[in-house]
């Protein structure tokens, strides 16, 4: 071998060393070709939740993931999606939103889950969001209607199924006031995040028919001391009560009134729950207007609650045990409409599941629909139904039939 050639060869060979540093740091920086989202394996997709199954809220929290988990089971009988089965990690928050918050870190710090779906609770939500939403970690469906958790802008990463108490109060305060004539209204609600945001609400429904709230009242959260409150409000003389608060407390604070003697109409929002509320009065026959965000979960003329209750029959039946709730609610029916959202979404994403990919198209603009259930997001925003409805208790038709409506 000629000895320039030598030299060309040795002279490529340092080329070589003094370059492999620059690669190896190359490599490491550039992403893996099929890099996995978290909680996305080629057999399944995981997804997370802190939610109250303990504490005063355990009803609530129980039911509503009942029906979560009858919609990914009826799915994953089907074999998932895309081939990936989907499963679900539950931390109980106990309706407390420092244990809420404290779940939400467990998520970011393990990074094991694609998203958080199904949360209970305002308070709870207010701490746990922007733990998540720092981590990058979409949370779609919470039961909360607190408006500025609908703020797109401060959380980007939030997804509402559901109409917010906003649009329930000024459903409910536009029926007592055009359909009954009422004009003195009062409040008691939970003081937390979650009351404060209806009262908000009450204050600007009510002042859009020139009215004001002329007494109000609040109690702690995960209490049912609700008699002090009561007291304050009995000097208003008032024809409405607004009840901003669980079904456990709202139960309690309709039976002390009608142990007292007080004769109000109470309007209550859908998150007490008309059946969980009724189970819970002393004396069922009072004068009650409940706005609700869903169909009726036994009104099987709809498409949706038909689907709803063969799958929450077909994981009762696989379960065989007490611990599946077999009666239809409205918190199941949320919960199952929830995961089909989920599903359809992860349909819609395609094989590469990626957290932005999936938040992507879960905030798509245009018509969703889940059946029959339609769910709309409109451009710049992070909720996608405007659904309410009413429902007054047969007392307070009977009581306007018997004095003729204004």
């Amino acid at each position: 071998m000629g000895a320039g050639r030598e030299n060309k060869m040795i002279d490529r060979l340092i080329g070589t060393l003094r370059a492999a540093p620059f690669l190896a740091l190359a490599l490491l920086l550039a992403p893996p070709l099929s890099a996995a989202a978290p909680g996305v394996s080629a057999d399944a997709v995981v997804f997370g939740q802190t939610v109250s199954i303990s504490g005063p809220a355990r009803s609530a929290g129980l039911l509503f993931q009942s029906g979560l988990l009858a919609a990914l089971a009826e799915r994953n009988a089907l074999g998932g999606v895309g081939g990936r089965v989907l499963k679900l990690i539950s931390l109980d928050d106990g309706y407390e939103p420092a244990r809420a918050a404290a779940n939400a870190k467990r998520f970011a710090a393990e990074n094991d889950v694609l998203a958080l779906i199904g949360g209970t609770g305002t308070p709870t939500t207010k701490r746990a969001a922007p733990v998540l939403r720092n981590a990058g970690i979409p949370l779609v469906g919470v039961l909360s209607g607190a408006d500025f958790l609908r703020d797109a802008r401060r959380y980007p990463n939030l997804v509402h199924l559901r109409a917010s108490y906003s649009q329930e109060v000024r459903a409910l305060v536009d029926h007592i006031v055009h359909d009954h004539g009422k004009k003195r209204f009062g409040i008691i609600y939970q003081d937390d995040a979650f009351g404060r945001s209806i009262l908000k609400s009450y204050r600007a429904a009510l002042a859009g028919h020139k009215l004001r709230v002329l007494a109000k009242a609040s109690f702690s959260r995960n209490t049912h001391a609700v008699h002090a409150g009561l007291f304050v409000l009995q000097k208003a003389d008032l024809d409405v009560l607004m009840i901003g608060g669980t079904s456990a407390a709202s139960a309690e604070i309709i039976n002390l009134a009608n142990d007292l003697g007080y004769d109000y109409i109470m309007t209550i929002l859908s998150i007490a729950q008309p059946k969980s509320l009724g189970r819970k009065l002393d004396a069922p026959g009072r004068k009650i207007l409940m706005s609700d965000v869903l169909p009726d979960a036994n009104d099987t003329s709809r498409k949706i609650v038909r689907s709803y209750q063969r799958a929450m029959r077909a994981r009762a039946d696989k379960k065989r045990n007490r611990s599946v709730q077999p009666a239809f609610s409205q918190l199941s029916l949320e919960g199952y409409i929830l995961g089909r959202f989920v599903i359809a979404v992860l349909e819609r994403t395609g094989k590469e599941v990626t957290r932005e990919r999936f938040l992507q198209q879960a905030l798509a603009s245009g018509v969703m629909l889940i059946d029959d259930w339609a769910v709309e997001f409109k451009p710049g925003t992070n909720f996608g139904s405007k659904y309410v409805r009413m429902t007054e208790s047969r007392e307070l038709r009977r009581f306007h039939e018997r004095r003729g409506r204004p």
